[in-house]
């Protein structure tokens, strides 16, 4: 009898090993390096923040997801449609080099190009939880610096 529990036993620790080899560890994990990782790869991470890189070649299209709030940096130049979750769509195109901060939103995108194209974003991990907030700059000063 102890015989055949423990085999039983082997099997189910088995199963169970299995199991975690097919299913990811966090299944509702919404970042979109783990539902599109296709077009969304983790560069660099650490605790301030993560760098991820968005590809998408010629005609793509990527899910429609939560992006994080992030400053964007187009590394190619882009023409995308993107399509928000509400149904909306709109057109952007920006140049290399262009940089701006992007609020956190549900969309996707589809590269309108007949080419590949490429931005970052630098998402800043736990600004809610590290009391981070807008510091709001004064383009023109009344009182400059002499």
């Amino acid at each position: 009898m102890f015989r055949l529990w423990l085999v039983g036993c082997f099997f189910m620790a088995a199963a169970a090993h299995q199991a975690q080899r097919i299913f990811p560890p966090d299944i509702f994990d919404t970042h979109p390096t783990a539902l599109d990782p296709a077009h969304f790869h983790l560069v660099f991470e650490n605790p301030r923040v993560q760098v991820i890189r968005v590809r998408l070649g010629p005609h793509e299209k990527s899910m429609v997801m939560e992006i994080p709030a992030h400053v964007l940096t187009c590394v190619t130049d882009r023409h995308v449609r993107v399509k928000y979750a509400h149904g909306k769509t709109g057109e952007r195109t920006d140049k290399a080099g262009y940089s701006d901060w992007v609020d956190r939103d549900e969309y996707g995108f589809e590269n309108l190009e007949d080419k590949p194209v490429e931005w970052i974003l630098v998402v800043p991990n736990g600004g809610e939880k590290s009391g981070l907030e807008p510091i709001a700059v004064d383009a023109h000063p009344s009182n400059p610096i002499s």
